[in-house]
């Protein structure tokens, strides 16, 4: 299991060695991978990626139940309700806590291992990857717009010394 997905995702296989305590909060030790098929299409931004679908086998995760810790009082730190999942083969480690119940917190517990794992396999074309993108293109758009404004706006008032009104 271990060569297959290592030989997937091009990664050396090691198994990593269990984590101690909750102290460890460590979400991606695997180094990012690179997606090298790459189909000849015709778009506006180059050629696009073929994504790697991301399978999760219940066999490669480590699932531990920990007791809770912040803020909620004395009912989150005396319940089991804190997920701690481990996928093995990219030592992957995902922790939720972010719901009274265990079971809500599993669910979302794997579909954040599922989202990290994609972008990993995937990079820039993995669903966070093109979230990401898209929010670095908007504030890079925000800044030439503000930088476009307030060079129009020194080169208006050059009394100020290029520097916007009201800003004595």
């Amino acid at each position: 299991m271990y060569r297959a997905l290592s030989s997937l995702l091009s990664l050396p296989i090691r198994r990593p060695q269990k984590p101690a305590g909750l102290a460890l909060r460590v979400f991606a030790r695997a180094r990012p991978l690179t997606s090298e098929a790459a189909d000849g299409g015709s778009d506006k931004k180059g050629p696009s990626k073929q994504r790697t679908p991301v399978v999760l086998n219940e066999e490669d995760i480590e699932e531990k139940h920990v007791r809770g810790w912040g803020n909620g009082g004395q009912k989150v730190n005396k319940t089991n309700s804190c997920v701690q999942l481990l996928h093995r083969p990219t030592g992957t480690v995902v922790i939720c806590q972010d719901t009274r119940y265990l079971q809500q917190n599993r669910k979302i517990a794997r579909k954040r291992l599922i989202e990290k794992l994609d972008l990993l396999a995937n990079g820039s074309e993995s669903k966070i990857g093109v979230k990401i993108t898209k929010l670095q293109a908007r504030k890079h758009k925000q800044r030439q717009r503000s930088k476009k404004k307030y060079a129009a706006e020194s080169a208006k008032d050059p009394e100020n010394g290029g520097e916007p009104a009201g800003s004595e």
